[in-house]
């Protein structure tokens, strides 16, 4: 572990997930064991982008209720 508290995937781990520079990772801890899973694309990026054109997210809600 670096002094910035950074770890290196090992190569083989790397390919073998087929990991690429922005992909993202679960980290989970059971005692002294880490695991990593590669995680698929954020689906809170592509409503962020869908949402992006609402001018208020407060009008969202009233038309739906509206319906």
């Amino acid at each position: 572990m670096s002094s910035k508290n950074q770890i290196v995937v090992p190569k083989a781990a790397r390919e073998a997930l087929g990991l690429r520079p922005g992909d993202r990772l679960a980290v989970s801890v059971d005692g002294e064991t880490v695991r990593m899973e590669k995680l698929p694309p954020d689906q809170e990026d592509r409503l962020r982008g869908v949402l992006r054109d609402v001018a208020d997210a407060g009008d969202l809600w009233i038309e739906l209720e509206d319906a």
